[in-house]
């Protein structure tokens, strides 16, 4: 059903039934009807971060507007000398590149399960990849401990930093101890 504004719609639709549709032309929207009010078929996503998927929390059942997949973007980002990530650094690659040893400290920064920080060594040189502050639980290759660094001693190999749970984090991908 087509109006020209929900005033037009509420005198020729008095009783409106649940599933209705009708678009607005004043507003160029589709609206139905949820069994109590009219309602937007298609609302703006609020949240996540640009040029990512965003997907719902998990907080309650997913509904028609909690997906927007419109592309899912990686940062690539070089490193040159021994760095401690960020939060900003979430679902982003590290990049290092040069031929010196270079140390990547991943401290408890990422917010949420699920998402990793990925480092490509592009380099001659070894990366290691330590937990920093408020790590609690840091594991790869079978051996697990906040002490343990992990080596990417081969060249044009690639890691991810994945958060698993609060606090805790697994090293995936080509390391060594």
């Amino acid at each position: 059903m087509v109006f020209a504004s929900d005033a037009v719609r509420s005198t020729a639709v008095v009783v409106p039934i649940e599933g209705m549709l009708s678009w607005l032309e004043d507003g160029n929207k589709y609206q139905y009807y949820t069994g109590a009010a009219w309602a937007d078929l298609i609302v703006p996503i609020t949240g996540g971060t640009a040029g990512q998927a965003y997907v719902s929390n998990g907080t309650a059942v997913a509904s028609f507007q909690d997906v927007k997949s419109e592309y899912v973007s990686t940062t690539l980002t070089e490193k040159t000398a021994a760095y401690t990530a960020v939060a900003s650094d979430s679902n982003t690659v590290l990049n290092v590149t040069g031929t010196a040893n270079i140390t990547i400290t991943v401290p408890d920064v990422i917010d949420a399960v699920g998402d990793m920080i990925q480092v490509l060594n592009n380099s001659t040189g070894t990366v290691s990849i330590a937990a920093g502050t408020g790590v609690t639980s840091w594991a790869g290759v079978g051996t697990a401990g906040t002490g343990v660094t992990f080596l990417m001693d081969t060249s044009y190999t690639a890691v991810g930093v994945l958060k698993t749970d609060a606090n805790e984090y697994r090293v995936i991908g080509k390391v060594v101890v």
